[in-house]
């Protein structure tokens, strides 16, 4: 069974990303404000978001026990980053 590499990317970010802002909160301007923080998130997030588009990474389809591999490695990172 295959799917579109879409949503298992897009969590795989999600994950990765929350896992690096809490790790290293000065890379998002984690002094800033609350909301400047928050903006900034988002606006990585988006950022990649859009050069996976762009960049048609996200049609590829693959295995379904590749995206949730791939979903699983976002939880994790998201974990243990802490």
């Amino acid at each position: 069974m295959y799917l579109k590499a879409r949503i298992p990317l897009f969590l795989l970010t999600l994950g990765s990303m929350s896992g690096l802002a809490q790790w290293f909160p000065e890379l998002f301007l984690a002094h800033a404000g609350y909301s400047i923080h928050s903006a900034f998130f988002l606006g990585v997030i988006g950022a990649i978001v859009m050069i996976l588009e762009k960049t048609k990474i996200n049609e590829k389809k693959i295995h379904f026990s590749l995206g949730i591999s791939l979903i699983l490695l976002g939880f994790v990172l998201d974990y243990t980053w802490v």
